[in-house]
């Protein structure tokens, strides 16, 4: 039996991530101008592919009937490398200056938000 690349739980997170992105992009471009919805799609899209990532190193396929230990290091190395491509991302649109900050973290912080949400309430 093949394993699917990506959990459906993790599924579940990028897909709630991806709707919050849109309806705070929408939002954002309700209130203010293009520059606040683009900030807001940023945001929100850091927080998706940071997400990606940590699914892509700890799939299924890489943790399933491996050790304890491998499999705990392995979500370690994953949180890691999403911590820094986020942190990247958003201080790489912070410095070029070009977005508005509240609407960037604004989107982030909801994005996150989602996360601890689907995995709440995935069963």
């Amino acid at each position: 039996m093949q394993q699917a690349i990506l959990g459906n739980a993790y599924w579940k997170v990028v897909t709630l991530q991806a709707i919050s992105a849109v309806i705070c992009t929408f939002l954002a471009y309700a209130t203010g101008d293009q520059k606040m919805a683009f900030s807001a799609l940023f945001g929100g899209s850091s927080v998706l592919v940071g997400n990606l990532v940590y699914a892509f190193l700890a799939r299924p396929s890489a943790v399933f009937a491996k050790p304890g230990n491998v499999v705990l290091l392995r979500h370690v190395f994953a949180e890691i490398a999403k911590v820094l491509i986020v942190l990247g991302l958003i201080y790489s649109a912070l410095a070029s200056e070009m977005f508005a900050a509240g609407w960037l973290v604004a989107t982030m912080v909801v994005a996150l938000m989602c996360q601890w949400l689907a995995w709440l309430v995935y069963k």
